[in-house]
């Protein structure tokens, strides 16, 4: 494929908890973004002992965390599904045991797919004077995140 710029890569959610199966998800695409960010980082733990080699550190992984941050031009049409992610969030319903969870799915133009649940940790609107309103999330994994390549 080559190199491909942001606007080619789809954004999904599904509104769902982290138990849900794939198959049975009814995603929505998220119009008008700007921005988006996955980022996978390990917790470690430290495994050095008196008889590390060459006084050197060692270390083990114990946890993964995906991060997705986005940000977008605010549109209140229906079809970029803005206020229905929004408003999960702000007003979470007991579907989701009143907590904002959603799944979501971002597929590159290679076919590359992350996918998995999230918790929603923040929504933010910026609406200035004389500029353009805009939206931003961050959420973080809240169960097994894949990659498929």
């Amino acid at each position: 494929m080559g190199t491909f710029v942001g606007r080619d890569v789809l954004v999904e959610f599904a509104i769902a908890n982290e138990d849900a199966t794939i198959g049975s998800l009814t995603y929505n695409k998220l119009g008008m973004y700007r921005g988006q960010a996955i980022d996978t980082t390990w917790e470690t733990v430290d495994s050095t002992a008196s008889d590390s080699a060459n006084f050197t550190k060692t270390n083990l992984v114990t946890f993964k965390n995906v991060t997705l941050s986005m940000d977008g031009v605010s549109y209140d049409d229906a079809v970029h599904n803005q206020e229905t992610l929004e408003a999960h969030v702000v007003n979470p319903p007991s579907t989701t045991n009143y907590q904002p969870k959603a799944w979501f799915k971002v597929t590159y133009p290679s076919g590359k797919i992350y996918e998995g649940p999230f918790i929603i940790t923040k929504w933010g609107n910026s609406v200035p004077y004389a500029d353009v309103a805009t939206w931003s999330i961050e959420a973080m994994s809240n169960g097994a995140v894949t990659c498929t390549l």
